[in-house]
């Protein structure tokens, strides 16, 4: 997902800082879009715990499944109510 590096890009941070870590984005209510996925914890319909590098990233809502999910990105739709990181944890 190029859009997280041109972010960062555009807001002068340092390419070191947003490299690998846990990104996402939330289009409220409707879907979430995330970035460097290592596996997945738990999926149902109204959670799904995300492994990312260095922290777990939970989710919770209503009518949650995966669209897509490849090569480090996940895309969740539903109606994505909140996301919760989990600091440390694997």
């Amino acid at each position: 997902m190029r859009l997280f590096e041109e972010i960062m890009n555009a807001c002068g941070v340092s390419s070191d800082v947003a490299f690998g870590g846990a990104k996402f984005v939330v289009y409220a209510g409707k879907c979430a879009c995330f970035e460097n996925v290592k596996g997945i914890s738990l999926l149902t319909k109204e959670e799904v715990d995300l492994l990312l590098p260095d922290c777990e990233v939970c989710v919770s809502g209503q009518g949650l499944r995966i669209a897509r999910y490849g090569m480090g990105d996940l895309v969740l739709t539903g109606k994505v109510e909140k996301v919760e990181i989990a600091e440390g944890k694997k």
